[in-house]
């Protein structure tokens, strides 16, 4: 895996409760940021109806300086900033995403100088993403991000949080980053790294031969939580060297158990199912990686020194153009040139059908074929 040590904006500063503030990037940052992103995981209770602090951060004793990021509770994810008069509030409606529970991720992006505030919230057991855009944020002092990386006084940060991640930089959300970017992809030509490849480049498929690339880009994500990068080890699944990979990127299994449980010789599965300590690891190693995504007209199998994985997978994302144009593919929805996915390469695991799968494997210690 590649690692980000960089001074260009990105991801500066970290915290997981329990643990050593982790300090991602060494650079020297102004006392205010105009700029920045904060991302943050959490898991909701199925249909809790009480409020739920996330963060909070009061400077003085008095109630003119605050941050605050919560639900309310009505069911709304409320982040507020007040800096004497000024405010500024952004809100999303997750009564939805309450009544299913599980686990989240929050990204709020702020850039005062373009008077843009932007709220997402994504259900990551459902695979749902909300975003509300708000109208001129406050900018976000350095000393007040520093606690929040402490997570010491005066910023207070809820029970319910697993980790968050500050930025100095616009972060995408939604698709984007898939495996390492020296994944070998297999071309025309040979394997190539993935983050070697361009747009108009072919890529070998699994059920269409060769095919161009429409997108290919890199994304820096921080290694906590369910971003934490998956270990696919030789030779169970690349023949020749061990793979890194998104857990939530899906790959193609089969074999006599698949058939027998979901009656079809191949299936495409989300990878953090198949992890089992011995063929699929999950590292603690807290960092910033780089991922690399490859988007094709149509959604196909890439295939990754022998190991079949999706490319990227889209949707009707296109029709959605507020949200479209806070992801990684904004240039090519701008061009027009973003397809639309409507039909998987092959039968995805629904969640219950990976986690019934998941079970047997480390019932049976089974091999499977990928």
């Amino acid at each position: 895996m590649n690692s980000n040590p960089t001074s260009d904006p990105g991801w500066f500063a970290a915290h997981i409760p329990g643990r050593t503030p982790l300090a991602l990037r060494d650079h020297a940052l102004p006392a205010t940021l105009t700029r920045g992103t904060l991302m943050l995981e959490f898991t909701l209770l199925r249909g809790e109806t009480e409020i739920l602090p996330l963060l909070h951060l009061a400077r003085r004793s008095t109630a003119a300086q605050f941050f605050s990021l919560g639900f309310t509770k009505d069911g709304h994810l409320c982040l507020s900033q007040r800096e004497d008069a000024e405010f500024h509030a952004v809100s999303i409606d997750a009564s939805a995403e309450i009544a299913e529970g599980g686990r989240m991720r929050l990204t709020w992006h702020w850039d005062t100088k373009a008077c843009e505030s932007l709220l997402t919230l994504e259900a990551l057991d459902q695979g749902t993403l909300r975003q509300r855009h708000g109208h001129a944020p406050l900018p976000m002092r350095r000393e007040d991000l520093d606690a929040l990386a402490l997570g010491a006084e005066p910023a207070r940060i809820g029970p319910r949080v697993d980790w968050l991640a500050l930025g100095d930089h616009r972060h995408p959300v939604g698709p984007g980053a898939c495996f390492a970017p020296s994944t070998p992809i297999e071309t025309p030509q040979g394997p190539r790294p993935a983050a070697n490849l361009r747009a108009g480049d072919l890529v070998e498929t699994v059920d269409a031969g060769p095919q161009p690339v429409l997108w290919s880009g890199r994304i820096a994500l921080p290694a906590l939580g369910s971003l934490r990068p998956l270990r696919l080890c030789a030779p169970s699944f690349g023949a020749t060297r061990d793979l890194w990979l998104m857990p939530s990127h899906r790959i193609l299994v089969g074999g006599p158990m698949i058939d027998d449980l979901f009656g079809t010789p191949e299936a495409l599965v989300e990878a953090r199912y198949l992890i089992d300590g011995c063929t699929v690891l999950q590292p603690d190693r807290p960092s910033v990686l780089n991922w690399h995504g490859i988007l094709l007209e149509r959604h196909h199998l890439l295939i990754a020194d022998g190991c079949q994985i999706e490319s990227l997978s889209i949707g009707c994302l296109a029709r959605q153009t507020g949200l479209v144009a806070s992801t990684a593919l904004a240039g090519l929805a701008r061009q027009g040139d973003l397809p639309l996915h409507y039909r998987k390469a092959r039968h995805v695991l629904r969640p219950y059908e990976a986690l019934s799968l998941s079970a047997l494997l480390q019932q049976r210690r089974a091999p499977l074929s990928a």
